[in-house]
């Protein structure tokens, strides 16, 4: 009831004018969901300069009443934006926002920002690609080769693109310092997307410092409370990105970890996780940054590609190419697809 009381209260405060009703923001502290919030708003100043942003959590839009007043002030000059992530899913909740908001605002432009597509129940997977289809201004990004193949699929007519994670366009914005590097940081997730046990990540941790090798492990979880994360997030960021910057390499099994791991220029290994969203969403950095990314099949292998990365003294510099590639050009591919007539296939 806060968050939606909140958002009508932004409402009542919005200039007039054209604006961006940016849904799904997410509430909780997780530091990768909090950057491509930070990520898409920064993409939406830079492209969208004169609209006002209304921020929208998703409890606020399964209330009728809220969105009763967003179509009393909502015009067809506006813009949806869908917050980016792995919800494109029946197994998380806000897959159903979705659905709402695309049923309920046919003639609004819908711009849904990458997702991992992964549906378990095939009943849920047409039902969302019926609701999808019959809309005329969609456009949705697909976070990985995996999702994309699966949207279209689940999406006949809808205009689907492959589009890596909105984070990465701050890969290039931060310059390697002549700080001194130590040893290994292990980012490490805690929930059920994890492959490899609290028991083997401990062991792995102790191998290198077994080898006198300083070991770190930690998450993209902040400790801050969400308002306060939220209000700080550039701060946040920063502290995240130089705590990368202190070691000399990260072997991770977070997504999010990953691109971190590039902004801060420290090589990064890649471990599996329990479905498809980390591994193909890393085949993004394959060829593109070198002496940068490692995948690994095993707690073994990491270990291993570890310890030849470790003596190795060159700086590392990633350049801002998925900004200058993708993002750079997301408007022009956004308006000129939504201006299609329904029904045009993808350019």
């Amino acid at each position: 009831m806060r968050q939606m009381n909140d958002s009508l209260e932004d409402i009542k405060k919005a200039p007039d004018g054209p604006k961006i009703f940016f849904c799904g923001v997410p509430t909780h502290n997780n530091l990768g969901d909090q950057a491509q919030r930070y990520c898409i708003r920064k993409w939406c100043k830079e492209n969208y300069p004169d609209r006002y942003i209304l921020e929208i959590p998703t409890w606020a839009l399964y209330e009728r009443v809220f969105r009763d007043k967003v179509k009393e002030v909502i015009t067809d000059q506006d813009i949806i934006i869908i917050q980016s992530g792995y919800t494109t899913t029946d197994r998380h909740f806000d897959h159903e926002m979705h659905r709402l908001v695309i049923k309920e605002f046919p003639n609004i432009r819908i711009l849904i920002m990458p997702q991992t597509v992964n549906f378990f129940e095939t009943n849920q997977a047409k039902l969302t690609g019926n609701i999808y289809d019959k809309h005329k201004k969609l456009v949705f990004l697909a976070r990985d080769t995996v999702s994309y193949e699966k949207a279209r699929k689940m999406f006949k007519t809808t205009k689907v693109f492959c589009f890596p994670d909105i984070v990465t366009t701050l890969i290039g914005t931060w310059r390697a310092e002549d700080n001194e590097r130590k040893g290994v940081l292990l980012c490490i997730r805690n929930d059920s997307e994890k492959k490899y046990s609290d028991a083997e990540i401990q062991a792995l941790c102790k191998r290198f410092q077994d080898k006198g090798i300083l070991c770190d492990i930690t998450d993209t979880n902040s400790d801050l409370p969400t308002d306060q994360l939220i209000e700080k997030i550039d701060d946040e960021l920063t502290r995240i990105i130089a705590y990368f910057s202190k070691h000399q390499v990260v072997i991770t099994d977070r997504y999010h970890g990953t691109i971190f791991s590039l902004i801060s220029n420290t090589p990064v290994i890649v471990l599996a996780t329990n479905d498809h969203k980390v591994k193909t969403g890393t085949q993004w950095f394959d060829g593109v940054y070198e002496n940068a990314f490692y995948n690994a099949d095993s707690v073994e292998n990491a270990y291993e590609i570890a310890m030849k990365i470790l003596p190795k003294t060159h700086i590392i510099n990633n350049g801002p190419y998925f900004k200058q590639e993708y993002y750079d050009k997301l408007k022009d591919l956004f308006e000129n697809e939504t201006n299609l007539k329904h029904g045009d296939t993808n350019a």
